[in-house]
């Protein structure tokens, strides 16, 4: 019974969390449309002009 009680409080402080992680953040920020470095469109991707400088 200790067990279930341990389990739905984790369970609550885990939920109250990753809702207030969602409420802290933009509603555009989970992804990155442009690379940093260059300032490509990548949609989310790897930037290639940024990993081919990095191969030679």
């Amino acid at each position: 019974m200790v067990l279930i009680w341990i389990g739905i409080a984790l369970g609550v402080i885990i939920t109250s969390a990753l809702i207030y992680k969602i409420m802290k953040s933009s509603k555009n920020n989970y992804i990155s449309l442009m690379c940093k470095k260059c300032g490509f469109k990548t949609n989310g991707l790897k930037c290639p002009i940024c990993e081919s400088e990095k191969r030679i």
